[in-house]
C-alpha cells in the first residue's frame, strides 16, 4: 500500500470509527452534515452569552443558514477581551466535532481564558479553500473514496465557500466579542489539518500561531509556502502510527526550520489518527497560552 492510499485509507477509518461512536450516543452527533438549514435557523441565540453555544448566522453566498460551535470562558470580560481559537474539523464529520470529541475542551478554554469557535466550513468535504490538488486521488483501481465529489466546477465552489464560512464566522465573533486581534489562533484535524496549513499561509496575518494535526501529505508539502509559514509560531501533531503522516509532517517541520520558524513537533505515543486528538488539543491550547 502506498503513501496516497494509505492516507485515503486513514480518512475512511476515521469516518467510520466516528460512525460507530455515533451509534453510541446521541451527544455524539457530529458525524455527518448535521441539522438541516431550516432546523439550524430555528435555533435560539442569546448575543454576548457566556459558556457552550450552539450558533448560526445567513451565509448568503450559500444561501443557507450555517452552524458554528461557540465555548465562551466565564471569566471572559467585555472590557479587557480575550483570545481567540479557531478550530477546523475533519472529513465527515461537522462543526460539532471538538467539541463532542474533546471532552476537556470547555475545560482547558476556561484555563486559558480562550473563546474558542468551531465553524461548519460549509460542508464536511469542504477542504477550507485548499488547492484541488489537495489531498489528492487514490491510485487507479483502488476502491477507496474520493473524498472530492461533484465536477472540477461545484468541487471549487465547495471549497471557495468552505474557506468563507471559516472566515465569516471568524469575524462575527470578532464583532460580538471583544477579542484580541494580536492572539487568534487556527487548528484543525485531518482535513482541518490541512485546511489550517493553508488557511494559516493564505491569512497568515490573522494568526498569532496555528497547530495542524494529522493533515499534511507530499501533495500538500509540495504547495505550501515555508517562508510565509515560518513567520508565526506552529505546532504540528501527528500520531505514531500515521506511518505516512509523521513523515510528512517531519519534512514540513524541517521546512519550517530551514526558513527560520519557530516551531514545535508533537508525535503522540501509539496514537493513532483518531486517538491523537485529544491529547493533542490539550498541548496545542497550552502552546497558543505562550504565543
Amino acid at each position: 500500500m502506498n503513501s496516497r492510499t494509505r492516507w485515503m485509507a486513514l480518512i475512511l477509518l476515521n469516518s467510520c470509527m466516528g460512525m460507530a461512536l455515533a451509534a453510541q450516543a446521541t451527544a455524539q452527533a457530529y458525524v455527518g452534515a448535521g441539522p438541516s438549514s431550516e432546523e439550524v435557523a430555528a435555533w435560539p441565540q442569546t448575543p454576548g452569552a457566556k459558556g457552550d453555544q450552539e450558533r448560526h448566522y445567513r451565509l448568503e453566498k450559500a444561501g443557507r443558514e450555517m452552524p458554528y460551535h461557540l465555548y465562551v470562558p466565564q471569566s471572559y470580560d467585555p472590557k479587557k477581551g480575550a483570545p481567540l481559537v479557531v478550530a477546523l474539523h475533519g472529513y465527515g464529520v461537522n462543526y460539532g466535532f471538538f467539541f463532542g470529541y474533546v471532552k476537556e475542551l470547555p475545560a482547558l478554554c476556561e484555563k486559558y481564558g480562550f473563546i474558542c469557535v468551531a465553524p461548519m466550513g460549509y460542508s464536511t468535504s469542504g477542504w477550507y479553500g485548499a488547492p484541488m490538488s489537495v489531498p489528492g486521488a487514490p491510485p487507479p483501481g483502488s476502491r477507496l473514496p474520493v473524498p472530492q465529489t461533484g465536477s472540477e466546477q461545484e468541487q471549487l465552489r465547495e471549497r471557495e465557500l468552505s474557506e468563507l464560512d471559516v472566515m465569516s464566522v471568524l469575524d462575527l465573533v470578532r464583532h460580538e466579542y471583544k477579542v484580541d486581534n494580536q492572539r487568534i489562533y487556527l487548528m484543525g484535524h485531518s482535513m482541518g489539518g490541512f485546511g489550517t496549513w493553508f488557511l494559516g499561509q493564505k491569512h497568515a496575518g490573522t494568526w498569532a500561531a496555528i497547530a495542524p494535526m494529522s493533515g499534511i501529505n507530499e501533495n500538500a508539502l509540495k504547495e505550501l509556502d515555508f517562508k510565509k509559514l515560518a513567520r508565526k509560531p506552529v505546532l504540528v501533531a501527528v500520531g505514531e502510527q500515521e506511518t505516512d503522516t509523521v513523515v510528512s509532517s517531519k519534512k514540513a517541520v524541517e521546512a519550517l526550520k530551514a526558513a527560520g520558524g519557530e516551531v514545535k513537533y508533537v508525535e503522540i505515543a501509539g496514537g493513532t489518527h483518531g486517538s491523537m486528538v485529544a491529547p493533542s488539543t490539550t498541548q496545542i491550547m497550552e502552546f497558543f497560552s505562550r504565543h
